[in-house]
């Protein structure tokens, strides 16, 4: 499949070229040149993220979270403030989205800075096109860098599932999604075939943006925002999830990447590579048609009833209010 000619022509003519800045940065340091070097950054960006995280959430996250949802902060020892657990709560949670929609936002750029000067991001069938076995094509220093940004961030992200992020029902299913991510970006690194790898991360990083920033909206009880937001979340989901992942991309590593290999009569060599990159593939496909059910049980509940609660979060029985001076149980900034 392939964007028509004079449209791909057009974008790649006014799409900004980071190759040479990212060649400039990485010149001579012994980094994104491919082996193990680059697996040894990706596993420095994972310790990074916790690190940076921490810090936004004292100086930028806790601040906007307080100030939005109306809760007040300040050291607990100089106010009587009462502040129940839900609002606690509510705040952790606001922060936990706003961390992740910054974070889906900076991938989507960098994905977008990476791709939309390269002819294979219009074309599927270039993802193959230059391939012999084992796949030798160039990859890009931009290509590297989301392969060792991304994979960093996943893999921090399976312990940070139970360590910090809030509980909800689907959190096995996100732990298998965040190893399968793990997999299917290592493998597909340690095969060359980072285009289609690219263009995965491309259908799955930039809805989410729209998700979180759809829970913030709620969090701060603006129920019409929040609805806008999260229509925006389900036309983008269903068009890059549902729809084009599958359509383009899953289509382009089942069929046009054995079209090439039988062109190359290595058909037979490229097993069970081919097998298992595609097993791998259809699997996060099927947790996305599971998520797209609970997407529209929320969209359902939401027309029926005016609220588009998180169904995955899972909440106390008895929910216990208590007194606490300000956010004394929270990091707030100094």
């Amino acid at each position: 499949m392939a964007v028509p000619n004079h449209i791909a022509s057009w974008v790649m003519a006014r799409a900004p070229d980071v190759e040479g800045l990212l060649a400039n940065l990485f010149k001579g340091t012994g980094l994104l040149q491919g082996g193990f070097s680059d697996y040894v950054m990706a596993l420095a960006i994972a310790c990074a993220f916790p690190i940076v995280r921490f810090i936004m959430d004292r100086r930028v996250y806790g601040p906007l979270a307080h100030r939005v949802l109306g809760v007040p902060a300040g050291d607990p020892k100089k106010t009587d403030v009462v502040v129940t657990r839900e609002q606690l709560e509510t705040v952790q949670k606001f922060k936990e989205s706003a961390y992740k929609c910054g974070v889906q936002i900076c991938f989507t750029v960098v994905l977008l800075l990476v791709g939309l000067n390269k002819p294979w991001f219009y074309d599927t069938k270039l993802y193959w096109a230059e391939c012999s076995w084992p796949c030798n094509v160039h990859i890009t220093y931009g290509e590297r860098f989301v392969y060792c940004l991304v994979l960093g961030f996943y893999v921090q992200a399976v312990p940070m599932l139970f360590l910090w992020e809030t509980k909800r029902k689907d959190r096995l299913e996100v732990f298998a999604h965040h190893v399968a991510t793990i997999v299917l970006i290592a493998y597909s690194y340690y095969l060359n075939l980072t285009r289609v790898g690219v263009m995965v991360l491309v259908c799955h990083e930039s809805n989410d943006i729209f998700l979180e920033a759809a829970k913030m909206a709620r969090y701060a009880k603006h129920e019409a925002l929040t609805t806008a937001i999260f229509v925006t979340f389900m036309l983008s989901w269903f068009t890059t999830r549902v729809f084009m992942f599958p359509y383009f991309v899953i289509r382009s590593t089942l069929f046009e990447s054995m079209e090439r290999a039988r062109a190359l009569g290595v058909q037979d060599s490229i097993q069970p590579h081919h097998t298992i990159l595609n097993g791998f593939l259809i699997f996060l496909y099927c947790l996305h048609v599971y998520w797209s059910y609970l997407i529209l049980r929320i969209a359902v509940k939401q027309l029926t009833t005016g609220g588009a609660d998180d169904i995955r979060e899972e909440r106390p029985a008895t929910p216990k209010k208590h007194h606490v001076s300000s956010v004394g149980s929270m990091p707030t900034p100094d």
